[in-house]
């Protein structure tokens, strides 16, 4: 019997034309009062969407200036400024922090840019959601122009790095199971990044799972030298059955996990051009054998940290 599939597609447009890159906008986005505008330069747009229904990526450049509303839809959306300028509800974005949509409509305005978005599948963020945080399932309110940093940032780019690596790998046809998978760890990356709550039951962080209180724990203990038995008593769960939890909702164990985000804060340090040394980044992180953390350093981004603090391409 053939498993149910889900069709990833690829929609790329390029144009030099002002009304062709407004009906781009258009279509991918519920937005009101949407302008376009060439700003002193020949005006090009480029905008990439890859992905299904339940989890897409979309990157946008434009030399020029876009502007308007924008509304919620069927998916939870993240964006992150790469170069130029932005802002949203009249609050300029820094660049390489993401930034969530709240409801409602809000203002928006880019200029000169270059910005990547996720849409996740709101269903399944709400899914997430209340598995996570212990609670019925129930529509959902986010902290306002939170601005995640520190090891929450980190678990955040550790999700995208991920997602994006499979979503941009293929399209075409993709298992439904695989699809709906990897929408959940997409979420869960979210939802650890962003501090969320039912509607209605007000910003008092309800109780939480014993998931939840592994990853935070996780989080708060980054620079500890920590063990998975560590990890399984403050969450008070079993070390097999923390183990089995992280493969499912993170694709791999909760060391893994650890370490992926510790690499992640460290290259952050290092190309910060603030770092006193590659042993103080080391320490920092709890990463504590330079031996080691050089080579994983260079096993996940392709430089030796030494090169990256030294700024050598």
């Amino acid at each position: 019997m053939t498993s149910p599939t889900m069709e990833r597609t690829r929609l790329v447009e390029r144009t030099p034309d002002v009304a062709a890159a407004r009906t781009a906008v258009a279509r991918t986005h519920r937005t009101f009062g949407l302008d376009v505008a060439q700003s002193g330069v020949p005006f090009r747009f480029e905008e990439t969407i890859t992905g299904t229904v339940l989890l897409s990526l979309e990157s946008t450049q434009c030399t020029g200036t876009v502007r308007g509303e924008v509304a919620p839809d069927t998916a939870v959306t993240v964006v992150w400024l790469k170069s130029g300028r932005g802002a949203v509800d009249g609050k300029p974005l820094l660049r390489g922090r993401p930034v969530l949509y709240r409801e409602g409509r809000q203002s928006f305005r880019w200029d000169g840019f270059q910005k990547d978005l996720m849409r996740i599948d709101r269903a399944t963020v709400e899914q997430v959601a209340a598995e996570r945080g212990g609670w019925n399932l129930a529509p959902l309110e986010f902290k306002p122009h939170h601005v995640p940093e520190g090891a929450p940032l980190a678990a955040w780019w550790l999700v995208v790095r991920a997602v994006a690596a499979e979503i941009l790998g293929h399209v075409g046809p993709v298992p439904r199971e695989r699809e709906e998978e990897l929408t959940r760890f997409a979420a869960a990356g979210l939802l650890t990044a962003v501090p969320h709550w039912p509607v209605g039951q007000g910003r008092e962080a309800p109780a939480r799972t014993r998931l939840t209180k592994a990853e935070a724990f996780l989080l708060d203990h980054i620079a500890e030298r920590i063990t998975v038995d560590d990890v399984a008593q403050a969450a008070g769960m079993s070390v097999r059955g923390l183990q089995g939890a992280f493969q499912r909702i993170h694709g791999v164990s909760p060391l893994f996990y650890l370490k992926g985000i510790r690499l992640l804060l460290a290259r952050e340090q290092l190309e910060s051009g603030e770092a006193e040394s590659v042993a103080a980044v080391a320490r920092s992180v709890g990463l504590t054998h330079l031996g080691r953390f050089a080579a994983s350093y260079k096993a996940e981004f392709g430089q030796l940290p030494g090169d990256v603090l030294r700024g050598i391409a």
